[in-house]
């Protein structure tokens, strides 16, 4: 992905613009572009993996029989029923993927050398800055359970089973 980058002069320096420039503004985007772009797809082959093989999972169920049996639109029977119930799992991961997406920040930061919270942690880390390591692990580990706090919430949008009376 750097060489596409590179390769089409698309570089920018962020020292010659003035901040509330709007070319200050583009170049920002430029430089957060390419790294948001990595961390994105990160996981995106392991979730579209676990999707698809749990809605053939369940498009071999007999709730997904007994729908076709009736005669329901096959747009219906893959939106209300095997979508929804296939998400369900797909949220757990979801949950846990907010501090695997800082965590991810570590290697990404260190790539691209953007200062952030993932080149703070390798900093600290070779200074030996205990209180910055513990902020930081404190940190992914309060976004883990804020993450699964997001996912028991979400379970009650997808399946109205599941929702707190």
């Amino acid at each position: 992905m750097l060489c596409i980058f590179r390769c089409n002069s698309l570089h920018f320096s962020l020292a010659k613009y003035k901040p509330g420039n709007l070319d200050y503004y583009i170049s920002r985007f430029h430089h957060v572009l390419l790294p948001a772009l990595i961390l994105g797809l990160m996981g995106t082959a392991s979730y579209t993996q676990f999707l698809r093989n749990d809605i053939i999972e369940n498009s071999r169920k007999d709730f997904v029989r007994t729908a076709r049996a009736k005669g329901t639109k096959e747009s219906k029977i893959y939106n209300k029923h095997i979508l929804r119930n296939s998400i369900i799992p797909l949220i757990t991961f979801l949950g846990f993927d907010i501090a695997t997406l800082i965590s991810g920040a570590v290697i990404t930061e260190t790539i691209f050398t953007y200062p952030g919270i993932g080149a703070l942690f390798l900093e600290s880390v070779g200074r030996r800055d205990y209180a910055v390591m513990m902020s930081i692990t404190m940190l992914l580990s309060f976004l883990t359970l804020f993450g699964n706090l997001v996912a028991d919430l979400l379970y009650g949008v997808v399946d109205p089973r599941i929702r707190l009376d």
